[in-house]
């Protein structure tokens, strides 16, 4: 899509608080690179929002937020708390319209990947590097079609995990969100999102808008590629909401079960705990070495409780490999 495309879209589909944000980021234009202002807007926004929440993070990130800043003069600096606000605005004003929508269909105005759909359109994006966001309906389409209503999974576990290798401004979460919201689920409680980017904009792009909506979710710089992980981003929702302990919990409960049921149906022990006369006390029929098998598949299930034993595999996943690097 052309930057007019682009710009055509925005005045017939953004709200009045969009179309305030990106006459705010155009007011730095005289004197700074728009991408150097939307870098630096969204990256003192996570900072400030992580720093209300994760203290263990606090003193580097107000660091890096007091190097940022100091590039502003007094003037420009007054200007990105506006435009904070007219984001923040954005998101309560798209809010409203999907909780009015009802769920009735998706043609209605609700959620949107605003940040990323700014970024986009003022042509901030890495081309060359073959840097394009989804557009916020076909994601939409997507969520609708590989998640559903999320039913059997919020049931059975209480929550999804939504898993995104390659996040952008988190566009794809955002519209898991209004899926499950359509279904009739609160997505502050029935969802968790794991995000990873290698561009730090975008880490904090999806930062800001899934703590603005108050989704739960750990936001990683990272290479899905290589599993390097570099920093870790937690939303409030995530740590006000105990979630690393639910994560821990859920990860325990399926670690046990399939250590439970790797366990060979006539190595397990019977059900009758009635003593047989046999010499010996040993009962034809059972393999010992399979009560050697029982032993140690439960002293794994054990293990798996331990939160502080980290267990090596030949090949680390990328999303296990965040978790017992952001969970344990």
């Amino acid at each position: 899509m052309s930057r007019k495309s682009a710009e055509r879209k925005h005045e017939q589909t953004g709200d009045a608080h969009q179309k305030n944000f990106v006459a705010l980021i155009k007011r730095f234009s005289y004197g700074h690179h728009t991408h150097t202002v939307f870098s630096d807007f969204v990256e003192m926004c996570a900072l400030s929002i992580s720093n209300s929440v994760d203290l263990k993070q606090f003193e580097p990130r107000e660091k890096r937020y007091l190097e940022i800043i100091a590039k502003y003069s007094p003037t420009e600096q007054a200007l990105f708390p506006q435009m904070l606000g007219e984001l923040t605005l954005s998101f309560e004003h798209r809010v409203e319209m999907m909780r009015k929508a009802g769920g009735t269909g998706v043609g209605l105005a609700g959620l949107t990947d605003v940040l990323g759909e700014t970024y986009m359109m003022l042509e901030l994006g890495n081309s060359r590097a073959g840097q394009f966001f989804t557009p916020y309906h076909v994601s939409r389409m997507m969520a609708m079609m590989t998640i559903g209503d999320g039913g059997p999974a919020v049931r059975e576990h209480g929550f999804i995990r939504v898993q995104e290798p390659a996040c952008g401004a988190g566009g794809m979460v955002v519209a898991v969100a209004e899926s499950l919201h359509d279904a009739g689920h609160n997505y502050q409680q029935a969802m968790h999102a794991t995000c990873v980017d290698i561009d730090p904009c975008c880490v904090h792009m999806a930062y800001v808008q899934l703590a603005l909506l108050h989704i739960p979710a750990v936001i990683v710089h990272g290479n899905a590629l290589t599993l390097d992980v570099w920093g870790t981003w937690y939303t409030p929702a995530h740590i006000l909401g105990g979630w690393s302990w639910k994560l821990r919990r859920r990860e325990a409960e399926a670690a046990a079960a399939e250590a439970i049921g790797a366990v060979p149906v006539e190595a397990r022990a019977p059900a009758s705990a009635e003593r047989l006369d046999v010499p010996e006390a040993v009962e034809p029929g059972i393999d010992t070495e399979g009560d050697v098998a029982i032993a140690e598949e439960i002293e794994a299930a054990h293990a798996a409780f331990d939160f502080d034993v980290v267990q090596a595999e030949p090949s680390v996943k990328l999303f296990a490999k965040i978790d017992q690097l952001a969970l344990f």
